[in-house]
């Protein structure tokens, strides 16, 4: 009988594929190991039990195949393959359909003897065991195939073993690297996995990925960007100095492997950050991938509209988008655009998950994720990450607590996967502590500027007080305020919405679409020249292009002050621009910034700036360094620490204080969930049209069709308190706000109506 792995394939040809897919990836020893790899992970599928469950016939227990697979595997391996390769292979196929979970979970517990405490080696092994009877029934069939890949005699070999020998060989190996506790166990099984995971994806759905990775050279794009900057604002030529500055010290120093660009804002770093990663990528010489990765989705699309206006005057671009750059994040459209090829909307969304791209943009979020972690999903590009140029714009978004984590991370990536790393920031993290700063003398640089100073008010203030203090004091200036908590910042717009000046809001309170509709109201409108009022969250302190005469922040950590500091006076135009500091207090005489922050930062930041009268831009550099050497000598680094154990260890699931599984950029608050908003007719259409496509049968087409509309419906979400729920029509799953009762729920001006006394903070 013939097998098969989908429904229109041949399983022999889909386990070639998926072998040809990756092997160039590898030199010949770990090329071996993802031979076997590719032509066991699906050897379970052999079982007439499966072949009945894929043509829709039966399902059960038996027609499951990934332990059986797996057996298979670790037997090969351990018969071809010295250790501890076995049990990479072992693991990479057993979890290939799910997430990565922690080997002692799924291994005999004593490698000496399997006893009645192996519950799950217990069941598995009774399954297994049914699952080879049926395959020594087709034994000469599945000989045929496996002989024309080389392992047809060992197959033969394996159907005389006993499951248990294997077991216990593949624990004897955990055990030793066990006590290793060496990383590059978690390098090696990540790899392995995700070359496995990724191309068997693109074979189950029938995705040619093309040769190479497009690549257009830096001597042409570098022309474009000087025409691009023609006549436009360079701040006393600092912008063009720093550009050639960093550009000429990348040559001299191409054969290191970090790099830091410690610039101020408003200094052009988006392209003198990409450029230099452009020519280390000539220099070094190969299609290395560049990665630009940044924290918000907002910053994420400016940036990268930066770079697309770049690319887009180059024909072999506009024919094969996707090859040379694409955006990846959550709220990015599905968009892999080649006129050679006519991918589905789910190839698109997979070759965009995969990072098959020359360059791709993204956020901490997907990059961090894929590099600590264990789920199938952010793992399938890890072996993409491999020789590529990484790009960090603003690093200090990252929580302080994760610090020694990322540096570890890092620096492992730069070890075994040979990556170089670009870093830029205004406010330079106490991270890549070894790396080379390519702005020569950038202290100089910041003492070159005189845009903005900082004049601290640190007397504990109500809310209620600053408004007062506020209006009898304006000016004809337009004016930033940053709040820590959506409450406060609602509280001052409310009270500063009835002057004679327009008066804007901005947070993520509001729904996305709103969101970016009031960014590009405001930013137009400054760039007029108009005299507004916006009252934000610290949604704009990274990246978003304001330029306001006037900053006040409410006390914050240093590094976010700074940030703020960079949307004010930004292109050096205007007289000396005020960037206010005040210490915000509610009822209870607490702080505003505790319920977002803790103590430790925002306590050094106060002693820094606490006696001084006014601190001029040009002290900003030696400020920031003492802040965070005081923050890194003061902060707890359990956390760091427990992830690094656990990656030392393969700790991926489990009862474990900080197993991989757990790791996380955005902190979920368990009291939250995510409402869809109806704030218009289109968001009303927008739902309808989703609830139509649950209906189709088909999941390929269902998928088709949902991934069309996924950033549709992603503009009209946004996180409530859980307790409110009651008040949300609950539609096949998902909470809706429906149109009919906005006014109760929802202001268009300053988004979902919240209860007076909730602190938390969502980014």
């Amino acid at each position: 009988m013939p097998f098969y792995s989908h429904p229109d394939k041949l399983l022999i040809e889909h386990l070639k594929e998926v072998y040809d897919i990756n092997k160039g990836l590898f030199g010949d020893e770990d090329g071996e190991v993802y031979r076997v790899i590719s032509f066991c992970h699906d050897f379970g599928k052999y079982t007439t039990y499966f072949q009945r469950h894929l043509f829709g016939k039966e399902t059960s227990e038996l027609s499951k195949h990934g332990f059986i697979s797996a057996i298979f595997g670790g037997y090969v391996a351990l018969n071809l393959l010295k250790e501890p390769y076995p049990l990479y292979v072992y693991l990479a196929i057993l979890h290939h359909h799910g997430n990565l979970e922690t080997p002692l979970e799924h291994l005999p517990k004593n490698f000496k003897k399997i006893d009645e405490g192996d519950i799950w080696v217990l069941d598995k092994i009774n399954i297994f065991k049914k699952q080879m009877e049926d395959i020594k029934k087709n034994k000469d069939e599945i000989y045929k195939d496996y002989e024309m890949v080389g392992l047809g005699q060992i197959f033969n070999d394996f159907l005389e073993e006993d499951v248990l020998d294997i077991l216990k060989e593949l624990r004897k190996i955990h055990f030793k690297i066990e006590r290793q506790e060496s990383e590059i166990h978690y390098v090696n099984l990540l790899y392995f996995y995700s070359a496995l995971i990724s191309a068997d994806k693109l074979s189950a759905s029938n995705t040619k990925v093309l040769d190479d990775i497009g690549v257009i050279e830096y001597d042409r794009l570098n022309r474009e960007r000087e025409e691009k900057i023609k006549g436009k604002q360079d701040i006393n030529g600092i912008r063009s100095s720093i550009f050639k500055n960093v550009l000429q010290n990348i040559e001299k120093n191409k054969d290191k492997s970090m790099f830091t660009i410690t610039a101020p804002t408003g200094t052009g770093k988006t392209y003198t950050g990409f450029f230099s990663a452009l020519k280390l990528r000539e220099l070094l010489g190969g299609n290395r991938r560049i990665i630009y990765s940044l924290p918000f989705t907002s910053i994420i699309d400016q940036n990268y509209d930066v770079i697309e206006e770049l690319f887009s005057k180059f024909q072999e671009y506009q024919s094969c988008k996707g090859r040379y750059l694409i955006k990846h994040h959550s709220m990015a459209d599905v968009e892999y655009l080649d006129e050679n090829m006519d991918y589905t909307k789910t190839q698109q969304e997979l070759l965009i998950e995969n990072w098959e791209s020359g360059v791709v943009v993204t956020t901490f979020v997907q990059l961090l994720e894929t590099l600590i972690g264990n789920r199938n999903r952010m793992l399938k590009k890890f072996v993409n990450i491999r020789g590529s140029i990484i790009l960090l714009d603003e690093v200090q978004a990252i929580d302080i607590k994760y610090y020694p984590l990322i540096d570890f991370i890092f620096n492992l990536a730069v070890k075994y996967l040979e990556v170089k790393i670009i870093m830029m920031t205004a406010t330079k993290p106490a991270i890549l502590n070894g790396a080379v700063e390519l702005l020569e003398g950038c202290d100089k640089y910041f003492s070159l500027f005189n845009r903005t100073k900082l004049i601290p008010r640190l007397e504990s203030i109500s809310v209620g007080e600053f408004i007062q203090e506020f209006k009898e004091n304006i000016q004809d200036k337009s004016y930033l305020i940053v709040c820590n908590t959506i409450n406060q910042s609602i509280e001052i717009f409310s009270g500063l919405k009835d002057l004679d000046r327009d008066v804007y809001y901005l947070s993520t309170n509001l729904v996305p679409k709103h969101r970016r509709e009031r960014i590009k109201e405001v930013s137009e409108r400054l760039k007029r020249g108009d005299k507004i009022i916006l009252v934000s969250t610290q949604v704009v302190e990274a990246g978003v292009d304001f330029d306001f005469d006037v900053v006040i922040r409410d006390l914050a950590p240093l590094d976010s002050i700074i940030q703020c500091a960079g949307r004010c006076n930004r292109n050096g135009k205007k007289e000396l621009g005020e960037v206010y500091v005040y210490k915000m207090v509610n009822e209870k005489g607490e702080l505003f910034s505790k319920h977002v922050y803790g103590n430790t930062s925002v306590n050094i930041t106060k002693e820094l700036i606490e006696n001084k009268e006014v601190i001029f831009e040009k002290d900003y550099y030696n400020l920031i360094n003492d802040y965070f050497k005081m923050v890194i000598n003061n902060k707890q680094k359990d956390v760091s620490n427990g992830y690094i154990e656990s990656i030392k260890r393969l700790i991926f699931t489990g009862d474990y204080k900080y197993p991989l599984s757990r790791f996380s950029l955005i902190e979920n608050n368990p009291t939250y969930i995510d409402v869809f908003v109806e704030v218009d007719d289109e968001a009303v259409k927008t739902l309808k049209k989703y609830f139509e496509i649950l209906l189709i049968k088909d999941y390929e087409k269902r998928r088709e069709e949902y991934l069309k509309i996924k950033n549709q419906l992603n503009y009209y979400f946004i996180s409530v308190p859980e307790k409110t729920y009651k008040n949300f029509e609950n539609r096949y799953g998902i909470f809706v706000l429906p149109q009919i009762a906005l006014k109760d729920y929802y202001n268009v001006d300053t988004g979902l109506i919240r209860e007076k006394d909730e602190t938390f903070m969502i980014f």
